[in-house]
């Protein structure tokens, strides 16, 4: 989904990181995750991601003893769409970096339904 790929190769250009920290997962829902090479100040040995799902958004997460692939969500972004601008990504993230989670929100919102490619190419329209 080149839209997709051109949103997250944005959102990693404002967050600083190269795209090969970067996978997606495109059978649905779609979601993506961003390894970042910093840590959470309340999670000092653990490695840090920001993943994406086409209905609830941005997430910071920290990845569980248990393997790379588990993790537990700390705080969401929220907002009006799934595909927050890249600036708004990169300050969520360094808002946690920092320990300030004023902008997070605690539980998942839903801020679209899966639909199929088709609709979530219309959400991401803006990176053709």
């Amino acid at each position: 989904m080149t839209r997709l790929n051109a949103y997250l190769e944005d959102v990693a250009s404002a967050l600083g990181i190269r795209m090969d920290s970067c996978t997606a997962d495109l059978t649905g829902p779609v979601t993506a995750r961003m390894r970042l090479n910093w840590r959470l100040p309340g999670f000092p040995e653990r490695d840090v991601d920001l993943l994406w799902h086409e209905e609830h958004g941005w997430s910071a997460a920290v990845a569980t003893h248990s393997g790379d692939d588990h993790h537990v969500v700390v705080a969401y972004l929220g907002g009006r769409t799934a595909a927050s601008q890249p600036r708004l990504v990169a300050r969520f993230a360094e808002t946690l970096r920092t320990g300030d989670h004023q902008d997070c929100w605690p539980g998942p919102p839903t801020l679209r339904t899966a639909g199929g490619s088709s609709a979530l190419a219309k959400e991401l329209s803006a990176w053709a």
